[in-house]
């Protein structure tokens, strides 16, 4: 079975768009339930435990799913297979490691004993089922629109059965453990069906594509993980400096502001691939055609910014009445300074994967993120945290704009070096 043909743009986006707005309604649904019935402790414990997790999960992954889907998008079904060998061989090896970072990380912020085993497995477990999609496939062969119906069904099943019965931190990992398992699951058996002739007598476990699976991977691995290094890593390095309420009260405006981001990435997915094949046609028109998603990503931004603003007033009684004891106006608080984020990502993030996509500039992609990785951890582990909630939200807008300014001298100094030979 192959896969069928690439379907147009705006075929696409109201399918992926539903599965997006099931994402979107977990934070904002979810997440202050589960803090009402757990409180401001506990969900400061749940928090540590999603943000490492969530973090570990960037090593699991591998960074296939910028490394893979490049290769996969002009790749013919047996080079697709050997491409499907590597990722399996190589997430199965990188799988150890994120558990041994797993305990090392509880260690690290000093858990009390009561917890620190059932912390400790909550965040290896999470992390390996995080890490396993087969997105990478499923975007590079543009399948995104129909495997949105599969995630739209298992998320809103995760949301009734949070509502029905995430009473503590337990049960909530277990039923995020559930879900996030199934649809890893799920998709790796939708790439063997689409793959089962070159499959056919063969295992996705390959101990010769060990080597050239981490070889792939490798230069996006670190990409990966210091871009988890804006949303996770900055929360998991404050975490020994800041009290669980204010960690819990970072994390909740961090999912809601990241949630409207995550709410971009279907149109990313589909819009990735074709600007990998446009290089193809000329590295002008890729060009063009990621700008003019800039300019409407960063348009919408402003306006959900400007839109959060004038309706915060009439959400935030029913906010505060089903917090738990969450501090509703600091969340507003710094939600109010992460939100920036809005505007400022909702354009670049076009114009980092043109960069990722053209094959000249891949490598000021990756320097670029991984500064800000670096320096955003460190902030965080320094004055970040030691600013509470509100100084770590205005680190995560620095690191950010460091990003775009190291992204915009490496391609600068790429041009003038080319100009000068």
């Amino acid at each position: 079975m192959t896969p069928p043909p690439a379907p147009r743009l705006l075929t696409a986006l109201p399918q992926v768009y539903a599965a997006a707005a099931v994402r979107l309604a977990l934070p904002l649904l979810v997440l202050p339930l589960v803090a009402s019935r757990i409180g401001a402790d506990e969900f400061g414990r749940l928090g540590f435990i999603l943000v490492w997790a969530g973090l570990l999960a960037t090593l699991v992954e591998g960074g296939f799913l910028a490394a893979a889907t490049r290769l996969a998008v002009g790749a013919d079904a047996p080079r697709r297979w050997q491409l499907a060998q590597q990722v399996f061989t190589a997430r199965l090896a990188l799988s150890l490691p994120a558990v041994l970072l797993a305990v090392v990380a509880v260690r690290w912020v000093g858990r009390e004993a009561p917890h620190a085993v059932v912390d400790t497995l909550s965040i290896a477990a999470l992390a390996c089922v995080l890490g396993w999609p087969a997105t990478w496939y499923l975007q590079a062969t543009q399948q995104l629109n129909r495997w949105s119906r599969v995630e739209v069904l298992v998320y809103a099943l995760l949301i009734a059965a949070c509502w029905a019965f995430a009473n503590s931190v337990l049960a909530f990992v277990l039923l995020q453990f559930a879900a996030s398992a199934l649809l890893a699951v799920l998709g790796w058996r939708w790439l063997l069906a689409d793959l089962a002739v070159e499959g056919r007598g063969h295992s996705l476990f390959e101990r010769a594509a060990l080597g050239p699976g981490l070889r792939l991977g490798w230069k996006m691995l670190p990409v990966s993980v210091a871009g988890a290094a804006y949303s996770l890593a900055l929360p998991a390095a404050a975490s020994a400096q800041l009290a669980k309420p204010e960690l819990g009260v970072y994390f909740m405006a961090d999912r809601i502001v990241r949630a409207l981001l995550a709410a971009a990435d279907p149109v990313y997915s589909l819009v990735y691939p074709r600007i990998v094949a446009l290089f193809g046609e000329s590295s002008r028109a890729a060009l063009w055609y990621a700008a003019r998603w800039a300019a409407l990503g960063s348009v919408a931004g402003a306006i959900a910014f400007l839109a959060a603003q004038l309706l915060w007033p009439g959400l935030e009684p029913h906010i505060a009445a089903r917090a738990g004891g969450i501090d509703v106006q600091r969340v507003h608080d710094v939600a109010f300074v992460l939100a920036w984020l809005w505007p400022l990502l909702l354009g670049w993030k076009f114009m980092g994967y043109w960069m990722l996509g053209s094959g000249r500039h891949d490598h000021a992609y990756r320097a670029c993120v991984i500064v800000g990785g670096v320096a955003g951890v460190t902030a965080a582990a320094t004055f970040g945290g030691a600013a509470g909630a509100t100084g770590l939200a205005w680190t995560a807008i620095g690191v950010e704009l460091l990003v775009i300014v190291v992204a915009v001298a490496l391609m600068g100094a790429s041009r003038l070096r080319r100009v000068a030979h």
